[in-house]
Order: structure tokens, then C-alpha cells, then sequence
């Protein structure tokens, strides 16, 4: 067998084993070398897609171990429900004052911090998908079109993967073929915009190489499109204030035609068309409204088939453009495993209590931001009431957030047997919901429940069931959204109000920065952004930036968000507030619902952050190991 490369240093130390491990599953089960492996295309493949298995998410955790999502609990979004000690309330997930503390988590690992862990774990699959392509063309037994499209799936993957590393670390070292073991490395650190040039380079070789779309038996692999939207994602990264502190108004028009690109691309194409909830504008969700407490509400079905569907087979919704839709990718005990991941992630409140789940619950601070079914703020709204908060919001509250009152199933908790959500610390019955952490406790409890007093049910299919082991029963899926359209929208929109403004176009187009963002809002019912907000450059971007906020919610979006846009140290996004409800005794012109409704600070939760912290370190086996590399500016 000839030499085989690994990828970093890490690779060299750490990962040494683990690494070369698809490689010596072959070798061990069927005595191929390397050279056997990359001339057979039926073994080539088996190879390729162990990729996948590396390919990470913001909202997906290493080999699905408990994971607090870095991208939600560092967001201001919401904040986890599980606790190590015996009183909730001194359990802190910011203790050490930074963020630091909240990536040092273990993920599966005593050891191993979390970020450690995710860095290891990209990596791995750079060293497949360039010894891949190293290889590529000995294969001897495939029509050229087939091999093209594994390079276009190379090419995006070794993107992705690498966007998913410098977003958070910056610049690093762009390795298109691996580093021999035996080699002294002495390598240094490249700018993020060396990287930045390598990635769009790969990412258009993707798009020259992919098809449209693929053949039944390859749904879920990369597309033309997949690639498109990763362009769009990373320009816009890459013209944002972290990256492009001149503010060179060309990054901007870069983002905004690529994003145009992909725009012009769908509708040619028929493809990725939005979904229409729009009928949602009939919801009655005044005080006693009939769709106030409903679960699922219908109007609001197209929008929320998106997320989530029932049974364990996925269709892909029109609007999403890749997703982890075929059982053979992404599944956490490798790409043969028969169980595919129907949950998202055990980050969330899922749909069993017995593997660690975090249950982060969405924060009392960050639903203000949904505005009201008049389209405005809840502060420019003269209708809205602080006491009666969850009448008369924007449609997608009502698929968003969970909140006290509403029917809904939870088949894997035995505390509450209600059929409703009981979120209140006074409910009506005088006691302490049934749905919270109780803080009287002195034991850590066996299940995990709520501590901000808001539910996330954007991902938590009402009734749903999914029981131990991978022979269980399913009743529900959750659709693991990569890209999807409305994101592409939203860059288009963000895009063109930085390069030409609210009511501008990129050149020869005629879809306005403000349209871009209508279309997004009128497909849920909500009206066209009110005037008062597009009367300039500065005013609009408040409100692309919170409609992001909105339409992407607890999708892994924020946290890169607030730092590309240089705002994660602001107050706003370093408090968190929970909510807590008391019954009054009964309704009243103070207390409609008869509860009263209080943001309450955790002052004691509130997150530190530094300049410093808006890049994040690299491990310190990797400059133990080639100490030439740098660490990170502040760190």
C-alpha cells in the first residue's frame, strides 16, 4: 500500500488512528490497498460518502453526544435546560466569564472539549475528501460523469468543511493535497482571505461539476444549487464587519450577486420555491382567539411541514435546498447505519428524555423581537400588551415558540400528563408548572426540563414518539435543514441594502432589497415592512436583521450572525431574561389572561464578551504539535 497522508497535525497526534480508520475497515474486510479501493468505483464511493459522516451542522452535535449548540446558547436565543447540580439555580452554563467556558463543554468525551471535538472531527473528513481527489483519477471503471460528480461533491465538501472551521477560527492553512506523515511540518497560519479565494475557487468547480438534481436512489447529495447557497452564505460572511472592516462596498455587491445568482437560478429552474403559508394572516389569535392555543394550527401547515413531518419517511419541502434527507448520510453511527437521524439534535427538547438532551428552552429577551401581526415592533405597536404577550404576534410565533396553555403531547415525560404546556410559576391550580425545573429540589433530576419558561416548537412535532434503541418505534421526523431558500433571500436583501439600499437592485435585476424581504414576510401572512422602517440604509438594516432573527430561529444562524455583524458584545445579546407567569385568580382588565407576564434578568447567567472572543482559539495539541502555526490574535 502506498504512503498514506494525513491531513494536520492533529491528524499526526491525536487522530492518527481514527483517521485512517474507513481505509482499514476495507482493508481488513475485503484485503484492498489503497490503489485497489481508488480503481474500483463501487469502492471509491463507499469511501467518499464516510465523508458525510464528518460533514457538522450548527445544530448537530459529534456522533449525536449531548451538545449545548454553541450557535444557540451563545446566541441569546435560548439557553439549556439540563443542570449538574442539585439546585437549578446555581448551575451557570457562562460560569468563567466568557465564552470559552460554554466551548470547553465535554461532548461525549470526559476530556475533550466540545470546539476541540468539532475541530477534530472536520478535519477528518478534509484528509478523506483530498485523498479522494488525489486519487480521483485512477479510477478506470466509470464513465467520466460519474466521477465528475463525486469531484463536484469533493469540491463543495472541502468548502463546507473549511467554511465551517475559518468562520470561527479565521484563516488557517488551505491543504489541497494532504501532508505525508514523514514530512517536518513547519507551517504557518494564512490569512482568512487566502482561504476565502481557495474556498469560492472549490465552490465553482462544485457548481461547473454537480447536476441540477439527482437520480431517486442519490437524493440528498450536493446539487448546483447546494453549491450556490454556500457561495451566497460565505460572501456574505466574508462582506460582513468581522471580515471586511474597510466596509469595501465590492464584498457587498459580491454577496449580493451570488445571492441573485441562486435567485435567478431557482425561478429559471422551477426550483426551491417558497412555501405558502399566507393564509396565515386568518389566524384569530386575539385574547380567547379560536387559534390562540391550538398546537398545530392549519393555516400555518405548509410553513410548518418545513420542519417537521410525521412518520420516519422525509420528503424534501419545495423551499429547502439540501437537507439531510437520505437515511445513508449524516447518521451518527456512520453512512451504513439503518437508523436514519430523525431528530435533530439531542440539543434540543426532542423526543426522548434518555440520551442527555439539553432542552434548551427560547429565551423571554429574544421573543420580543417577534413583532405584531401589524407588522411592527412590539414597542412602536400601541396595541400590544406586556401583560397579554402572546396575542396578535406574527404567524410564526405560533409555529416558533411554545408557550403556557397551549394542548400539547408529550409521550415521554411522565411528570406532565396534562395534555397542555405548563410553563407558569404560579399556575392555576396555585402550583409550579409541571413543564419547569422545580427549584425546590435538592437531587438532580432524572429528566430534563424547562427553565426559561418558553418552549421551542419550531423542532418538536406535537404528540411525538421515538423510544430506545434504533429498532424503535417512530411516529415523527424532523427535517435537518442545511440551506433553504428563505436564507438566500434574506443575504440577497441584507446584501443589497448595504451595496445600493433599501429600494436598490443589483445591476440588470429588479428585486429590491425591501421586496426580497416582503416576499419572505407575505408567505407567512405577515404584511410588507412598514414604511417608518425603509426610510434609509441604517433604518432597514435593523429590520433585515430582525426579520433573520425571525425567519431563521433556533436554525444555528445567530451566533454567527451577532458576530459577523460585530454585535455580540451588546448588552441586548449578552442578557438573558426568562419568563415568568403567575396566576391572578381569574382574568381582568390588568391581567386578560388572568396570569401576569414578567422578563426577569439572570443576572447571574449574563454572558462576558470580549474582542477576543469573536474568533475563537485553536486546540493546544495543534500548536503543541507544530508550534509555527499561531495561535489566535487574543487567545
Amino acid at each position: 500500500m502506498r504512503n498514506i497522508k494525513y491531513t494536520f497535525a492533529i491528524i499526526i497526534t491525536s487522530l492518527f488512528i481514527s483517521c485512517e480508520g474507513y481505509l482499514d475497515k476495507i482493508q481488513e474486510t475485503e484485503g484492498l490497498n489503497q490503489d485497489d479501493v481508488f480503481s474500483d468505483i463501487r469502492y471509491t464511493k463507499e469511501y467518499f460518502d464516510g465523508a458525510y459522516t464528518h460533514f457538522l451542522t450548527e445544530v448537530s452535535s459529534v456522533d449525536q453526544s449531548p451538545d449545548i449548540l454553541p450557535s444557540m446558547s451563545m446566541s441569546g436565543e435560548g439557553y439549556p435546560g439540563r443542570t449538574a447540580s442539585p439546585t437549578p439555580e446555581t448551575y451557570n452554563f457562562y460560569a468563567q466569564g466568557d465564552y470559552l467556558s460554554l466551548m470547553n463543554r465535554s461532548s461525549g468525551s470526559a476530556t475533550t472539549p466540545l470546539f476541540v471535538t468539532r475541530y477534530h472531527t472536520t478535519w477528518k473528513g478534509i484528509r478523506i475528501i483530498n485523498t479522494f481527489l488525489e486519487s480521483a483519477d485512477v479510477i478506470s471503471n466509470a464513465p467520466e460523469e460519474e466521477i465528475n460528480n463525486l469531484k463536484g461533491q469533493a469540491y463543495f465538501l472541502r468548502a463546507a468543511f473549511y467554511h465551517f472551521l475559518t468562520k470561527r477560527h479565521g484563516g488557517l492553512i488551505y491543504l489541497k493535497e494532504n501532508l505525508s506523515i514523514n514530512e517536518t511540518i513547519t507551517v504557518q497560519r494564512e490569512s482568512y482571505e487566502s482561504n476565502l479565494a481557495d474556498m469560492l475557487e472549490d465552490i465553482n468547480l462544485a457548481i461547473d461539476l454537480l447536476p441540477k438534481e439527482w437520480p431517486s436512489e442519490n437524493v440528498g447529495r450536493p446539487t448546483k444549487g447546494v453549491a450556490m447557497a454556500l457561495k451566497s452564505r460565505l460572501l456574505l460572511f466574508a462582506a460582513s464587519p468581522l471580515v471586511n472592516e474597510s466596509n469595501d462596498n465590492q464584498a457587498w455587491v459580491d454577496a449580493a450577486t451570488a445571492a441573485s445568482d441562486l435567485i435567478n437560478f431557482a425561478n429559471q429552474n422551477g426550483l426551491y420555491t417558497l412555501a405558502n403559508a399566507s393564509a396565515a394572516s386568518t389566524l384569530d389569535v386575539e385574547r380567547d382567539g379560536a387559534d390562540l392555543l391550538v398546537a398545530e394550527p392549519a393555516v400555518l401547515e405548509p410553513y410548518r411541514n418545513i420542519f417537521v413531518g410525521p412518520g420516519i419517511q422525509k420528503t424534501i419541502p419545495s423551499e429547502v435546498i439540501f437537507m439531510e434527507a437520505n437515511q445513508k448520510f449524516f447518521t451518527y453511527s456512520g453512512i451504513l447505519n439503518p437508523t436514519p437521524r430523525l431528530s435533530l439534535t439531542v440539543g434540543f427538547d426532542i423526543m426522548k428524555f434518555n440520551n442527555s438532551p439539553m432542552n434548551i428552552g427560547a429565551l423571554a429577551n429574544f421573543i420580543d423581537k417577534f413583532e405584531t401581526k401589524n407588522g411592527l415592533a412590539i414597542e412602536d405597536d400601541p396595541s400590544y400588551n406586556s401583560q397579554d404577550p402572546f396575542v396578535n404576534r406574527d404567524p410564526r410565533f405560533y409555529n416558533n415558540i411554545l408557550f403556557d396553555g397551549v394542548p400539547w403531547q408529550v409521550t415521554s415525560s411522565p411528570k406532565n400528563t396534562s395534555g397542555f404546556a405548563d410553563l407558569a410559576i404560579v399556575n392555576e391550580e396555585g402550583k409550579y408548572g409541571a413543564d419547569l425545573d422545580d427549584p425546590s429540589r435538592t437531587t438532580s433530576p432524572l429528566l430534563v426540563y424547562n427553565l426559561t419558561g418558553l418552549r421551542i416548537r419550531k423542532w418538536i412535532p406535537n404528540g411525538a414518539y421515538w423510544n430506545s434503541g434504533s429498532t424503535g418505534a417512530f411516529s415523527y421526523h424532523v427535517n435537518n435543514i442545511i440551506f433553504r431558500m428563505p436564507e438566500v433571500y434574506l443575504n440577497y436583501a441584507e446584501a443589497v441594502n448595504e451595496a445600493y439600499g433599501p429600494n436598490g437592485t443589483v445591476p440588470g435585476g429588479s428585486l429590491t432589497a425591501v421586496a426580497a424581504i416582503n416576499l419572505i414576510r407575505n408567505r407567512v401572512g405577515m404584511p410588507n415592512v412598514a414604511a417608518k422602517y425603509t426610510g434609509s440604509k441604517e433604518e432597514f438594516r435593523e429590520r433585515i436583521r430582525n426579520e433573520r432573527a425571525i425567519e431563521l430561529c433556533f436554525e444555528g444562524f445567530r451566533y454567527d450572525d451577532i458576530r459577523r455583524w460585530k454585535t455580540a458584545h451588546l448588552e441586548e445579546n449578552k442578557k438573558v431574561e426568562f419568563l415568568e407567569m403567575r396566576w391572578q385568580g381569574g382574568k381582568s382588565s390588568t391581567y386578560p389572561s388572568g396570569f401576569s407576564y414578567e422578563n426577569v434578568e439572570q443576572t447571574q447567567l449574563k454572558k462576558t464578551f470580549n474582542d477576543n472572543n469573536y474568533w475563537w482559539p485553536i486546540p493546544t495539541s495543534e500548536l503543541e504539535a507544530v508550534p509555527t502555526f499561531g495561535q489566535t490574535e487574543g487567545w
